[in-house]
């Protein structure tokens, strides 16, 4: 086959296998591994009334993935760090309280976003993309102790739903976009 045959079967070959079903390799298996997020927070109250309040804040979260590929008899280990900066904004409810300690209810929504990600395969770093903004909905049960007037250290379990953002990156939140989350951190009261 000449030079110029062959350029025209390469040309002509790689435009109609790009509009093709990917290609797989035989004997390629990739397993994934994504750690609970862990979300560190400093939040702001306003209170609306005696129980109810309007919340936002800052929120730091980290997610960890794992994924170990097997190409025939070879198995590669591939590390993910993902950092997100998230804006929370929700309405509180007390639903108890005494001396420095509170239980509440919680409604919020956030918007996440990817500030810093992070993969090393066998011990190479390589260029990783960014995740899009991460959206989601929480509900929680809080509890805070008031260390001082108007500063209290916090925690809430609660239920989180990530929404699909349509990014390749693949994370803890399209894992499992419905899943168990705690939160922590430092809380200061508006009145």
């Amino acid at each position: 086959m000449d030079q110029a045959m062959a350029k025209t079967y390469s040309s002509s070959y790689t435009q109609s296998a790009s509009r093709q079903a990917p290609v797989y390799l035989a004997g390629y298996e990739e397993r994934q591994h994504h750690s609970q997020p862990l979300s560190l927070g400093l939040s702001f109250d306003l209170q609306l009334n005696r129980r109810l309040s309007l919340t936002s804040g800052v929120v730091y979260t980290r997610l960890n993935s794992e994924f170990i590929q097997y190409i025939r008899s070879q198995q590669y280990s591939k590390q993910q760090t993902l950092h997100y900066v998230g804006i929370p904004l929700g309405l509180s409810y007390t639903v108890w309280e005494h001396n420095h300690f509170q239980a509440y209810l919680r409604a919020a929504a956030q918007a996440d976003w990817n500030i810093h990600a992070k993969t090393v395969t066998e011990g190479v770093k390589q260029q990783t993309n960014r995740d899009r903004v991460q959206w989601s909905v929480s509900g929680s049960l809080g509890v805070q102790y008031e260390v001082v007037p108007r500063l209290s250290l916090y925690a809430e379990p609660g239920l989180s739903h990530y929404f699909d953002n349509g990014s390749n990156v693949k994370n803890f939140f399209k894992d499992k976009p419905t899943s168990l989350k705690l939160e922590a951190g430092i809380r200061l009261d508006l009145r």
